[in-house]
């Protein structure tokens, strides 16, 4: 049998908990496959706009060391959602910074119009009313799951992912939740992965009994703590570990409370072990912030692709104290775990 990465990943214990990729700015764009792995270098599925925006990033990232906080992802067309001669694009966006979910806004444009449109997303957002014609109202407004399939950048997110998409398409797609395929977001060791929109949550080893309870949100939340990677709010695993403590004290409600996070003081090495952190949130009844200390307990080292040779050390955080803090206008609470 094929030494997929995912497999490996779970023979190995490796957990995913901050693990998620983080984002200030997620655009869509639906493109028909197939996808190959170099679609964002490669005259072909992208227009033009896309190669020349990916590029300019590429070159930020040289010369800053720093990925911009915006991603473009494809989703694959759909015939209960696509319409004939359109591309749709969703870009979903952070507004403020106590947030629980990323804002959202939908295009329907000719496919000429595709490559304009991005780019002004991304760059100029200024001129966005010169598509504001093609814009439309999603109502119910609905969640959205997307299930990385792409199998061209790694084979276990075929393997795995294709089987995912389908049930879930299958069992739970409605006008509330919109189920497709997407392209590669990183972490294929997790698959089958799934991206939850718009608020913004990443998981890992989804198989049916975890589908069910993300679609429907319910039922326990201890049995989804291995496969939780995180949520976008928030650009640092330390956090991310510490969000996911909370989410498993509050339960579901936790996804709708607004939040943020910041690092109050770390571990001062290239590759920090460990870090204090505080997130505050505001649950209906007033601001509560906790504050967290968080330690890299090990690191799992794995392949980054399936058949591949590189490999990457994935940091295991453990949260070692987490406690409430309390501002001026906070509520002191305690959160129980909800099993």
């Amino acid at each position: 049998m094929k030494a997929y990465c995912n497999l490996l990943a779970l023979e190995k214990g490796l957990d995913p908990g901050g693990q998620a990729t983080a984002f200030e700015t997620l655009i869509l764009l639906e493109a028909p496959l197939p996808w190959r792995s170099d679609l964002y270098t490669t005259v072909g599925t992208m227009p033009q706009e896309v190669l020349d925006l990916y590029a300019l990033y590429m070159q930020r990232y040289h010369e800053t060391g720093v990925w911009p906080p915006i991603y473009l992802l494809l989703i694959a067309p759909d015939e209960a959602y696509s319409q004939p001669g359109c591309r749709r694009v969703i870009r979903f966006q952070r507004e403020g910074a106590q947030i629980a979910h990323f804002a959202r806004a939908e295009y329907f444009v000719p496919e000429a119009q595709t490559g304009p449109l991005i780019w002004t997303l991304a760059e100029e957002p200024g001129r966005l009313g010169e598509f504001a014609g093609w814009q439309t109202a999603v109502s119910p407004t609905p969640r959205d799951l997307l299930v990385c399939t792409h199998g061209t950048v790694d084979a276990a997110c075929a393997k795995f992912g294709f089987p995912l998409y389908h049930y879930l398409r299958r069992q739970h797609a409605s006008d509330q939740l919109r189920v497709w395929r997407v392209s590669h977001f990183g972490g294929h060791v997790f698959a089958p992965t799934l991206m939850e929109l718009p608020s913004g949550h990443f998981w890992a080893y989804v198989e049916e009994a975890q589908a069910d309870q993300i679609a429907r949100r319910a039922g326990p939340v201890a049995a989804l703590r291995g496969h939780y990677r995180g949520w976008a709010g928030l650009a640092n695993g330390f956090l991310q570990a510490t969000e996911r403590e909370l989410w498993l004290c509050a339960g579901w409600r936790w996804f709708d409370w607004p939040k943020r996070g910041k690092i109050l003081v770390q571990d001062e090495a290239a590759q920090p072990t460990w870090a204090e952190v505080c997130i505050e949130f505001d649950d209906g009844g007033g601001t509560q912030l906790y504050q967290a200390r968080v330690e890299v307990s090990g690191h799992v080292e794995m392949i980054h692709t399936t058949g591949g040779t590189g490999t990457y050390a994935y940091p295991q955080y453990k949260i070692v104290s987490l406690a409430p803090g309390v501002w001026e206008t906070a509520v002191n609470k305690t959160l129980m775990y909800q099993a």
